[in-house]
């Protein structure tokens, strides 16, 4: 009896529940991908922050101010403005300030959230403050100022806000709060899972190598696919809608990637050591 008592002891334990508890292991490995990839997009596109830190980029607010000056410049002069006034409409402190108003009010989805009155209102202060050679020009200069205001407003208002900005903002607020709601459900649901397969097993060492894994297959996915979308050229290409303002556009989409990419490798790193200390244990027991 004693032979066969001590060839029990030495027996490997049997994982308890093992097909039920391997579906419950990728129903987690699911929450999980959806958890993180909801708090990515949580901490990058849909965080107003983010955004604004994006755009206030140097090299971007540079960028989109010259782009900016020329399309002002051009709509003013076919609108009354002396071709032979040559000035920034707008600085870069103006369309940084320009930027953060646009920017906050499409995060709290305003219905237009251009601020067309604050850019005429710095239009007319540098165009006024052009010192003219002669009477004639002061005079033009000042109807210009006048005659230019209407049409541009209208300009940023139809070729910019309404088929842009507009769309956008009515967007975000929806957006957010279906991300904040699957993010949240993606959780209790990976938490609950959790504590029924700790349940079924009834041992610690096994629902950690399931959490573990789960992280680690989630990790791996999100970032595979976020070196996908980044080396691919598909930013570049999407980018290209934007017309004048791509370069800015895939900017910030590398951003976004980047970001995500850092942070897939941390879950990928973390979940596999999680899973290597849950193996190990298992071994041990064994």
């Amino acid at each position: 009896m004693e032979p066969i008592s001590r060839l029990n002891q030495n027996q490997p334990s049997v994982r308890p529940h093992r097909g039920l508890s391997r579906f419950l292991t990728f129903l987690i490995f699911l929450c999980v991908f959806l958890g993180i990839s909801g708090m990515i997009l949580s901490r990058t596109v849909l965080r107003e922050s983010f955004t604004q830190e994006q755009l206030s980029e140097p090299k971007t607010l540079a960028a989109m101010t010259d782009k900016i000056n020329v399309v002002l410049l051009d709509a003013a002069q076919k609108n009354g403005l002396p071709t032979e006034v040559q000035v920034k409409l707008l600085t870069q402190s103006d369309v940084r300030a320009d930027l953060k108003k646009t920017v906050h009010n499409i995060y709290i989805g305003q219905e237009k959230p251009l601020p067309t009155a604050q850019m005429m209102g710095q239009l007319a202060a540098h165009l006024e403050a052009v010192v003219p050679e002669n009477a004639l020009t002061e005079s033009l200069i000042k109807t210009a100022v006048v005659a230019v205001q209407p049409p541009l407003q209208e300009y940023l208002t139809n070729q910019i806000e309404a088929p842009y900005l507009a769309p956008l903002a009515t967007k975000m607020l929806f957006v957010r709060n279906v991300i904040n709601i699957l993010t949240w459900v993606a959780i209790i649901m990976g938490i609950v899972l959790v504590l029924v397969q700790w349940g079924l097993s009834g041992q610690f060492r096994y629902v950690l190598g399931s959490v573990g894994a789960s992280f680690a297959w989630s990790g791996l996915f999100l970032a595979l696919g976020a070196a996908a979308f980044k080396y691919s050229g598909i930013v570049e290409q999407i980018a290209q809608k934007a017309g004048d303002f791509n370069q800015t556009i895939t900017d910030y989409g590398l951003a976004v990637l980047d970001y995500g990419l850092k942070t897939s490798t941390i879950v990928l790193i973390g979940g596999a050591i999680v899973w290597l200390v849950a193996t190990l244990l298992q071994r041990v027991r064994h």
